[in-house]
């Protein structure tokens, strides 16, 4: 803490952040820091798995940060790593706060998808990141399968055949890669923050849209994630091709029962949540035949 914030800076309160998934996630107050810092997050990554994949995550998202700094977008900023965990017992991330809470119950739907859409145009058009990951699907990965609880396995597999066919044409660009609502946060209803950065890379703007729309679909219902779309287009000219919205269903696949319910969202069971998914990949599979 003393070599990032300065000599004589001290942690006064530890408070855990709610909503994450992938990360512990805790607010710091701290007092003596320099710049007048009272409060900081910390970003440790606890899961071993992950880690075993990509040891490099505590660098990798340092470097992300380092490349959104000074591009007016409202994310926190990197004030120090511990690549190793030789600090912090796991590898992990130190941050300015960001204001602002989750919100997956917002009172003005409407304006809130047109926030979340309004994002994405400001951030891709910082253009590729030297250093970065290039895009890759996730779920070519792995074996595919059907979802077991599914009702319509062949939604599934039409689905796995035409997110198999080559990509549309696109122009590579900075795309965060985990773009969804439980990654943004709130104040007096205006989006003030986006966080969770790991992901980032180099690939398609569809991408970042695509995410957020399958996530979207599953907490709000299919008519959230076309309204979502929709806001999207207008605000960025472009069409989103339906394409990276399939990859993506693939690569994310149906949220897990109790996902959100950190987050406040204690209503989305798998009753809930499954025909809510297939709902939006049959839409999905109308647009592309």
């Amino acid at each position: 803490m003393e070599r990032a914030l300065g000599p004589g800076a001290r942690v006064t309160t530890v408070r855990r952040l709610r909503g994450g998934t992938s990360a512990a996630v805790h607010l710091l107050r701290v007092s003596g820091a320099r710049g007048g810092i009272d409060a900081v997050v910390i970003r440790r990554f606890v899961r071993p798995e992950w880690l075993a994949e990509e040891p490099d995550l505590a660098d990798h998202e340092m470097h992300v940060l380092d490349a959104l700094r000074g591009s007016g977008l409202p994310v926190p900023e990197c004030l120090a790593i511990d690549p190793t965990g030789a600090e912090c017992d796991v590898p992990a991330v130190l941050m300015t706060r960001v204001t602002g809470r989750i919100d997956l119950q917002p009172r003005n739907l409407s304006d809130y998808l047109r926030q979340l859409a309004a994002f994405l145009p400001s951030l891709h058009a910082l253009g590729p990141v030297e250093g970065l990951p290039t895009y890759r699907p996730w779920f070519r990965s792995r074996p595919f399968e059907v979802p077991a609880w599914s009702r319509r396995p062949d939604l599934w597999l039409r689905a796995n055949d035409l997110a198999s066919a080559p990509p549309p044409e696109f122009t590579p660009t900075f795309i965060h890669r985990d773009y969804h609502p439980a990654n943004t946060l709130w104040r007096y209803g205006r989006l003030s923050g986006v966080t969770d950065w790991v992901n980032a890379c180099n690939g398609p703007p569809g991408n970042d849209v695509a995410h957020c729309r399958m996530n979207l679909s599953a907490l709000f219902g299919v008519e959230a994630a076309e309204e979502f779309r929709l806001a999207y287009e207008s605000v960025a000219g472009v069409s989103q091709h339906p394409y990276w919205d399939l990859v993506d269903a693939l690569d994310t696949g149906p949220p897990a029962s109790g996902q959100w319910n950190d987050a406040g969202r204690t209503d989305l069971s798998s009753a809930v949540l499954r025909p809510r998914v297939e709902a939006y990949l049959e839409g999905l599979l109308r647009r592309l035949s």
